[in-house]
């Protein structure tokens, strides 16, 4: 979401709302005494996922660049494939 706000604000509502039901899906499919385990588990995708963005946004080169760039579109259409509709 950071980045989303920070380069492409119109498209923000839109990945808000993606992201609000991918997380309405764990959710509903964490086992009841895993919730520390899935937090755990949100916060390092965040952090993977930060950092790709960063060096996709910001690397000095272009390969690493356009890899990351690839891998940071592929995790959000894989979270996307998800969603109904």
């Amino acid at each position: 979401m950071e980045f989303q706000w920070m380069f492409d604000g119109a498209r923000a509502d839109t990945i808000q709302s993606e992201r609000a039901s991918v997380l309405d899906i764990l959710d509903a499919i964490m086992p009841p005494d895993q919730g520390r385990r899935v937090l755990s588990w949100r916060v390092e995708a965040k952090m993977a996922q930060a950092a790709l963005l960063t060096r996709a946004t910001f690397g000095s080169d272009i390969r690493i660049q356009r890899r990351a760039q690839t891998l940071a579109a592929r995790n959000v259409e894989a979270c996307r494939a998800l969603l109904l509709g």
